[in-house]
C-alpha cells in the first residue's frame, strides 16, 4: 500500500496557470502621486500614477450624495389599509400606509383572505369528488 504523502513535495506549492490569473496584479510599493506638492503614498493596486483625490474618483461620489440630499416634494396620501384610511404626508413616492402598524395589519389582512380563499378551493375539490 502507497500512502498518498509519500508522492507530495513537502513544503511546495505547485503553481498552474489558473494560479497565476487568479492573482492580484501589484505595480510596486513605495510609489508616490505624480501631481507636484502632493506627497499621498499610492497603493501597490493602483494601476494610476496619482492619488483617489487627483484622479477625480471622489467628485463622482460627492456629486451622488449631493443628487440623494436634494429635497423631494411632500405628497398627501390616503392609507391603503381600508378599515384606517388616514391622511398622511410623505416625500416616499412609494409610501402606501400611514404606519408600519397599518402596512402588518393589511399583510395579515392578505393572508388570511389567501388562507380563507385556499381552504374554499380545497372543500369544492372535495365535493367535486
Amino acid at each position: 500500500m502507497e500512502f498518498r504523502s509519500a508522492n507530495a513535495f513537502r513544503g511546495h506549492r505547485i503553481l498552474s496557470a489558473t494560479d497565476e490569473l487568479s492573482r492580484a496584479r501589484t505595480y510596486g510599493s513605495g510609489r508616490v502621486c505624480a501631481v507636484p506638492g502632493c506627497g499621498t503614498l499610492l497603493s501597490a493596486y493602483n494601476p494610476s500614477d496619482v492619488c483617489a483625490l487627483h484622479s477625480g474618483a471622489w467628485h463622482d461620489e460627492s456629486h451622488q450624495a449631493t443628487r440623494k440630499l436634494t429635497q423631494r416634494e411632500e405628497l398627501t396620501r390616503r392609507c391603503a389599509f381600508e378599515p384606517c384610511s388616514r391622511e398622511f404626508t410623505t416625500t416616499n413616492p412609494a409610501k402606501k400606509y400611514c404606519s408600519d402598524a397599518c402596512r402588518m395589519r393589511a399583510f395579515q389582512a392578505r393572508v388570511t383572505a389567501a388562507r380563507h380563499l385556499g381552504d374554499a378551493a380545497v372543500r369544492q375539490e372535495r365535493r367535486a369528488s
